[in-house]
């Protein structure tokens, strides 16, 4: 594992990463950023540690949120990505509803796909036809699974567009995902991963020789800016 990118506790790794945007903004004033958010556990304490140290040394209006990945539900349910980055920081930022897109999850999967993929590609600066994030925030699932990519589902890894529709194998819930590409092609590819359970697997996705193993060591080896935030408490 890499020492110099794990921390005492989530809070100082959520710290890092978001020091890191704003730093990254200051260094080019003139321009928006775009950052995709994931859900889940440990982006809750990064999503109330911005609200409550760093809201107000953070250009709002300079940021457009998007979404990794999105249960099919709707945004008042408690597995509501969108949802929860609403409740703990959204709602409490002066940023006009113009400055985030959600996913609608309560829209039918393949058509809510092609219309985020539609809006994501018109609204994210594109090379080559792939979306451009200025930051890409995700976790670690204990399988080794990231952004609703599970082991099984590689073809989402390597799918044209920038969303596709995926089933958690465990409960068959339907997500909405990013795929592969604008994962590895983000400016920056952020992992946050938190808790003493996610240790062993972290070690094995960082790990070059599994870099075909699991579909967060494929993002991490490929990813053109990859970095790691991490904390062996939850």
């Amino acid at each position: 594992m890499i020492d110099s990118n794990l921390y005492a506790s989530p809070v100082q790794a959520s710290q890092a990463l978001i020091t890191h945007i704003l730093e990254a903004m200051d260094k080019e004033p003139g321009r928006p950023f775009t950052i995709a958010l994931s859900g889940g556990t440990t982006p809750a304490t990064l999503f109330e540690v911005w609200e409550r140290e760093y809201a107000a040394y953070t250009p709002w209006f300079r940021i457009y949120f998007y979404w990794v990945d999105e249960r099919c539900v709707p945004p008042g349910d408690e597995q509501s990505n969108f949802g929860l980055a609403n409740r703990l920081l959204l709602s409490k930022i002066e940023m006009p509803s113009s400055h985030y897109y959600r996913i609608v999850g309560e829209g039918v999967p393949e058509e809510e796909t092609k219309q985020y993929s539609s809006i994501v590609k018109t609204t994210v600066p594109t090379v080559g036809g792939v979306p451009v994030f200025d930051f890409v925030l995700l976790g670690i699932g204990e399988d080794g699974h990231t952004s609703s990519i599970f082991p099984g589902r590689q073809e989402l890894l390597t799918a044209g567009e920038p969303y596709g529709v995926s089933v958690n194998p465990y409960n068959q819930t339907v997500r909405i995902c990013m795929t592969g590409l604008p994962m590895i092609r983000a400016r920056h590819t952020c992992f946050l991963v938190a808790g003493e359970g996610k240790c062993s697997i972290l070690k094995q996705v960082l790990d070059v020789r599994n870099a075909e193993v699991f579909p967060a060591s494929y993002v991490w080896h490929r990813a053109r800016n990859p970095l790691l935030y991490a904390s062996p408490v939850s």
